[in-house]
């Protein structure tokens, strides 16, 4: 359970949010929605999280089934909540993910037993599943001209620049108030998702066509057709949920490794908020980079930092660990708008919601056996060994991926193959 997971934020009256907003068609209700998904990935809890389990006795086996609890809620609800945000709208989808997000981290915050700690993280995981198709979805379908080319990327990429400057401050925020007492941050946090729920609902719903528009279940049955019947799309949806498999792992487990290398929560707060810096920073960078290169460069590139990230963080003198997680970060920012782009463009409005909640599924279900798997090889054999086999994963599904014809531009749909 992540801040990047869960939306991979300062206010939203800044330089860089009002600069979004200005490039948006008139009318489209997004100076609200950028406030929303500020307050809504709020992370005072994020840098701090494991080692608040381990002070309460939570040994690394049971933190990492706990994330598959967490994990299992996306693999149950991730196509019913996409298909919930697609039929009866995207805001109520949102709303419903703050407020699951607000119970969530009270009940953690409360949570003495294993038996408590399941249900917290599952809630969490359904906030997770409630919101992630929702977000894309609600942005992508407010750009009520045509949302090609660059600009989509261009205006998520400002987007996400913004919110990770917010999770990077909140991070270290809240990893310092921890050293007083874990109340203030787990305080703050749910106060952010009620904040978030009071924006959300109050949200213009885009409009959209009504044409093809069914019920849940057919919104579901389609987009799963729909999905199945693109080998591109399918390879580009699978290879996306392995790799934010690795770099959830690098950024989750890198709490635990650089405990280990002497750090206060403090000084781990600041390390992994810089990290979030500097992910801020690729993504703002990431409309403007995707016409220099071919988005299969950039998949390699993205893929091997990643991978890469976890070998120096286990093994390798920490200043060059911290080098590695700030390159991965960079990387992963600007990738992440790339992908968006690239799947968003290929997807009709109808189910946009629903099949962006194909990748968070297929995530899902690797993180609920990879989370505790990875925790249970690094304790007993260390960190560098659960690094390389992860990494070497990843790094074989690239290959495939590329051999099955990925970063070819896809064809949105309703267009004709090219020949």
């Amino acid at each position: 359970m992540d801040a990047e997971e869960q939306a991979r934020h300062v206010p939203a009256e800044s330089a860089a949010t009002l600069a979004a907003v200005a490039a948006a068609p008139p009318g489209a209700d997004l100076r609200r929605f950028y406030a929303f998904q500020v307050t809504n990935d709020f992370s005072f809890t994020a840098g701090i999280w494991i080692i608040f389990l381990q002070s309460r006795g939570f040994s690394l086996a049971e933190i990492g089934l706990a994330e598959s609890a967490f994990h299992l809620a996306p693999v149950t609800l991730e196509l019913p909540s996409g298909s919930f945000a697609d039929v009866l709208g995207r805001k109520w989808s949102m709303t419903a993910g703050a407020l699951l997000m607000a119970g969530s981290i009270t009940l953690m915050f409360v949570a003495d037993s294993l038996w408590l700690l399941l249900p917290a993280m599952y809630l969490n995981g359904a906030a997770y599943a409630f919101r992630s198709g929702a977000q894309q979805a609600f942005l992508f379908d407010s750009l009520d001209d045509e949302p090609s080319g660059n600009r989509f990327t261009s205006l998520l990429g400002r987007l996400n620049a913004v919110t990770y400057i917010a999770i990077a401050a909140t991070t270290a925020i809240g990893a310092s108030l921890a050293e007083r007492t874990y109340a203030l941050p787990f305080g703050l946090a749910a106060g952010a998702g009620l904040a978030a729920a009071f924006l959300a609902a109050g949200l213009k719903e885009p409009q959209r066509p009504v044409d093809g528009r069914r019920g849940m279940g057919g919104t579901i049955t389609e987009a799963l057709r729909i999905v199945r019947g693109d080998r591109q799309l399918l390879a580009l949806i699978v290879f996306a949920a392995s790799l934010w498999t690795v770099s959830a792992l690098v950024h989750l487990y890198a709490q635990a490794v650089l405990a280990e290398r002497g750090l206060a929560p403090s000084q781990i707060g600041l390390v992994l908020s810089a990290t979030l810096f500097t992910t801020a920073l690729g993504s703002w960078l990431a409309g403007r980079l995707t016409s220099l290169r071919p988005f299969r460069f950039w998949t390699v590139v993205a893929t091997g930092a990643i991978a890469g990230s976890g070998l120096l963080l286990s093994g390798a003198p920490l200043p060059l660990a911290l080098l590695g997680l700030i390159v991965a970060e960079l990387f992963a920012g600007i990738f992440e708008p790339m992908i968006a782009q690239r799947v968003n463009t290929a997807i009709t409005s109808a189910q946009r919601a629903t099949i962006l909640s194909v990748e968070g599924f297929l995530y899902s279900v690797t993180m609920i056996w990879a989370f505790p798997l990875f925790g249970w090889t690094a304790e007993r054999s260390g960190w560098l060994p659960a690094y390389g086999v992860a990494g070497g994963v990843v790094v074989t599904l690239l290959g495939v991926f590329l051999l099955l014809g990925g970063g070819r531009r896809m064809v949105p749909v309703g267009e004709p193959s090219p020949v």
